[in-house]
């Protein structure tokens, strides 16, 4: 369901935007000295400073367009009404700013649903960051922006939005391998495997080390075995980490992304990965939200699944449950009548 547009800030906003960009124009910069050219784009920002960021999106693999263009839909109200409080320039733009915009009431005057709340503070940050992935000296305002929780669970399918902010948020940190690793790590949690899983898979079990599309995972005491499906984000993840394991002279057996000193698959193993993707949501800004755990990503692959059309039973056999009932729980699906 598309988000209803959001009622002006006062009768006399501006009615109209320029594709992504703020419709007030440029603040005069006087005798002051001219920095870098990122800089002057945030002193000046226009339509294509917001179009760099949209384009990035598109561009860096990590995205669809349909969530593209339901990020920079959002991102265009939010620079609309910026532009009629007359704040122009991304580096200005305050916490209370973005969350008056988080908490905007639609057109029809009733506040925002908080699915609807969660969808623009996403927005937000993948815009913000994007901002600074390119070179622009801004922070992130909604750092502190502290929402509802979506759901009573304690697990619950995390939002293609929230997914792709994860993506780019796994390179966050440590710079090199460490960073990839941790991609690794999430790509493989987005073909549904679970963390003990994870710590346990060799280069032997990717179909195609260097175009790589499924993975056979092991399943453990509560999981069936069974293959998962890797995103195409997660294929060159993936096909990346097995060229830099062959660099190093790895053989089929090598773990694929496990260094510690535990066993595969087991406990310690487990909590290292599990502790990988809790990075992940930290860095996202998503580790506080009380319904969103570890397990959150291999219950959005499940969701993901069963939104594309796959029947519930073939959804609990690809995520590895032994019922429909767990599947359904996992995915937030109310599939039973009482």
């Amino acid at each position: 369901m598309a988000t209803p547009d959001i009622a002006p800030t006062s009768p006399t906003s501006p009615t109209s935007a320029a594709g992504l960009s703020s419709t007030a124009g440029p603040t005069g910069t006087g005798g002051q000295e001219r920095g870098s050219p990122a800089q002057d784009a945030c002193a000046r920002p226009d339509q294509d400073l917001w179009a760099q960021v949209v384009d990035q999106w598109r561009a860096s693999g990590d995205i669809t367009e349909q969530t593209a263009q339901r990020a920079g839909e959002t991102l265009q109200r939010f620079l609309r009404r910026q532009a009629a409080l007359g704040a122009t320039r991304p580096e200005t733009f305050t916490a209370e700013q973005c969350a008056d915009f988080v908490h905007a009431r639609g057109l029809n005057g009733r506040a925002p649903e908080v699915t609807t709340m969660h969808a623009r503070r996403t927005a937000l940050r993948m815009a913000f960051r994007t901002l600074r992935e390119l070179g622009y000296e801004v922070g992130d305002p909604t750092v502190d922006l502290v929402l509802p929780p979506r759901t009573s669970t304690a697990a619950r399918p995390l939002t293609d939005d929230e997914v792709v902010l994860c993506r780019t948020s796994a390179r966050l940190g440590e710079a090199g391998s460490a960073s990839l690793q941790r991609a690794v790590i999430w790509a493989l949690g987005e073909s549904t495997a679970i963390s003990s899983e994870i710590s346990a898979i060799r280069i032997r079990d990717v179909d195609d080390p260097e175009a790589p599309r499924w993975v056979r995972l092991p399943g453990t005491r509560r999981c069936d075995p069974r293959l998962g499906e890797l995103s195409e984000w997660g294929t060159v993840i993936v096909a990346r980490q097995i060229g830099r394991l062959r660099e190093q002279r790895a053989t089929p057996t090598t773990l694929l992304t496990y260094k510690g000193a535990g066993t595969p698959g087991e406990a310690t193993a487990q909590a290292s990965v599990a502790n990988a993707i809790g990075a992940v949501l930290r860095y996202a800004g998503l580790a506080a939200e009380p319904d969103v755990r570890p397990a959150s990503l291999r219950n959005w692959a499940g969701r993901r699944l069963f939104d594309a059309g796959l029947p519930i039973d073939q959804v609990a056999r690809r995520m590895g449950c032994r019922s429909l009932d767990a599947a359904a729980e996992d995915i937030g699906l109310t599939w039973r009548t009482r």
